[in-house]
């Protein structure tokens, strides 16, 4: 059985994103004590729990960087492989200025993606409520916003208010493994 779920792991670490190595932690964050690493490396730093909100805080390099990894492979798993530029703003610490910036409206198609790989395939929406976001915004706590184009990006300007809660609500929702689904399509139809 043990075995069984181990097999199951591994497959699902292949489908959803090679493992965080330590050496790559290393890399990133010399300053990490091994300690940090290897709880990152564990998948402890995810999640709302006492446990993860103590490591984000004291082993917040190797935390930020197993974030970062999670949605960036998440990112470019599924988003459009023309637009890998794009990959910058697949953060959970991306700003609004970043977001309505030239790169931002460059990339406003794979917004839907970037918000569906924030989500990680999880509603957030009880956190986003207990932070205060508007009704309207709720689509971004759930990870399903329809924006393909700068019209409609703009739109959304009173959520773009409160990005920095929902990407917190979104960080504290993520499971210890991937959710997303590796075959997720946006629904973008481009109009220019």
């Amino acid at each position: 059985m043990l075995f069984i779920l181990f097999t199951l792991c591994f497959i699902l670490q292949q489908v959803n994103g090679a493992e965080l190595t330590i050496e790559e932690l290393q890399a990133n964050c010399p300053d990490d004590k091994e300690l940090c690493m290897n709880k990152a490396r564990q998948g402890l730093c995810f999640g709302s729990t006492l446990q993860a909100k103590i490591l984000r805080k004291n082993c917040a390099c190797s935390c930020d960087y197993a974030h970062f990894q999670r949605i960036q492979n998440c990112c470019h798993t599924i988003g459009d492989h023309d637009m890998k530029f794009c990959l910058p703003i697949c953060r959970y610490n991306t700003t609004t200025e970043e977001l309505t910036a030239t790169l931002g409206l460059k990339c406003v198609s794979q917004l839907t993606t970037w918000t569906y790989c924030a989500a990680d395939g999880s509603d957030n929406s009880d956190c986003c409520r207990t932070k205060g976001i508007p009704n309207e915004c709720l689509s971004f706590c759930q990870g399903n916003v329809p924006a393909c184009d700068t019209k409609t990006l703009f739109g959304y300007e009173t959520c773009l208010k409160h990005i920095g809660s929902i990407l917190q609500c979104q960080q504290e929702g993520l499971s210890m493994m991937p959710k997303f689904d590796p075959d997720y399509t946006a629904d973008c139809e481009w109009d220019g």
